[in-house]
């Protein structure tokens, strides 16, 4: 399969449609299609995130100023 033959061939039969229900279906695939910036995150990453999030709903947080002065930033 030609991929951008076969991106052309689709693109060229929205064009040609004037089926608004076909073009509001075709944007709402797309647009469910879009990736969360989680998904592009590692394996890793995900699981640093994940963790952080545990923590904050066992109110295992602390304030911004409070890290500040934990890791000595001015």
């Amino acid at each position: 399969m030609n991929i951008q033959a076969e991106k052309l061939n689709v693109l060229q039969q929205i064009i040609n449609s004037d089926d608004i229900g076909l073009i509001k279906d075709i944007k709402s695939l797309i647009s469910n299609r879009e990736l969360d910036w989680f998904d592009n995150l590692s394996k890793h990453q995900q699981a640093d995130v994940k963790e952080g999030l545990t923590q904050l709903d066992k109110g295992q947080s602390f304030s911004h100023e409070d890290a500040k002065k934990r890791f000595d930033f001015k």
